[in-house]
């Protein structure tokens, strides 16, 4: 059986990260030829053409994309088997991996991180972002300490403490008519400017479902990944979105109206548990996260006034 080569794996991770392989011997420290070669045998070695080769440099091949995705895998493996050895070593729990919805990342996680090192100071933290379905298939091969996403009411496999609930809010630009208004009803949308969130939010969803239900069709469309991007949108007078709060937290609103949104749409999450590596700091963290979490919602009424207010 032929086994890959660790040096060729890294290098061919160096040219899809840094663009070419002069860049590639940069970030590894050795010479440009020496990439190459190491590109072309793992090329021999796979019998896949990885990288088309102009004059301009090098560009990844459908293959080549492909396999990079296998390859961040790989990476992200050697460095959990690195830290398992770490914590062995210590005998203590001192590092933790938290998969996190990327709007937790704005303001209510970084908090959460500097209150919980008041007490744990040596503890480390490697946070990745991603949806909830991506999140909770992890948690289930164990790859995190925790994970705070949404959890469907039918996934009972899975132990999660569930964090206070709040409802989704309206942003939209000073300058348009309806930021006069203390309220934005669903019917309030119809034929204005839209920013709206991935295909795989089940916010998304959620606003969808009430717009159809109101027989509301929005103007025309921006979708943006993340929700945390959305007040960037909006700030630009691009439209208007209905979004969590938790991603408005740190933006900067000085263009941007927050309003209550009608009828309410709940927004929901937890922390959730992986299944059997789950490391004793896990549960002091949600704990933690889920008092951040209750301030927060239980200042969402600041957003509707004072500065916020048009």
């Amino acid at each position: 059986m032929h086994y890959l080569n660790h040096r060729q794996i890294l290098a061919f991770r160096a040219v899809m990260i840094g663009g070419g392989m002069t860049a590639a011997g940069r970030i590894l420290h050795i010479s440009q030829p020496a990439v190459t070669r190491l590109v072309r045998d793992l090329e021999q070695d796979l019998d896949l053409v990885l990288f088309n080769r102009k004059w301009s440099g090098v560009q990844p091949t459908a293959e080549a994309i492909e396999l990079f995705r296998e390859v961040e895998k790989y990476v992200g493996s050697l460095e959990r088997v690195r830290d398992s050895a770490d914590q062995l070593k210590k005998k203590q729990g001192q590092k933790l991996r938290i998969a996190a919805m990327s709007t937790l990342s704005v303001g209510a996680l970084p908090e959460a991180i500097r209150r919980f090192r008041e007490s744990y100071s040596d503890t480390k933290f490697f946070i990745h972002s991603d949806n909830s379905v991506h999140i909770l298939d992890a948690l289930q091969r164990d790859e995190f300490s925790l994970g705070l996403c949404r959890v469907p009411p039918e996934r009972s496999d899975l132990e999660h403490l569930e964090m206070p609930v709040s409802s989704a809010v309206c942003l939209l630009p000073k300058t348009n008519p309806l930021a006069k208004r203390d309220a934005i009803r669903v019917e309030d949308l119809d034929g204005e400017p839209f920013i709206s969130l991935g295909v795989s939010s089940l916010l998304r969803m959620q606003i969808e479902a009430v717009m159809e239900r109101a027989g509301v069709r929005p103007g025309a469309t921006i979708q943006t990944l993340y929700s945390n991007t959305v007040s960037s949108y909006v700030s630009s007078g691009l439209g208007i979105s209905v979004t969590d709060v938790f991603s408005i937290m740190r933006a900067d609103l000085s263009n941007v109206a927050v309003r209550p949104f009608t009828p309410d749409i709940p927004f929901r999450f937890s922390a959730v548990f992986p299944r059997f590596d789950r490391p004793p700091q896990a549960d002091a963290f949600a704990t933690m996260f889920h008092a951040v979490i209750d301030e927060q919602v239980k200042g969402v009424s600041d957003l509707f006034k004072g500065a916020y207010a048009s």
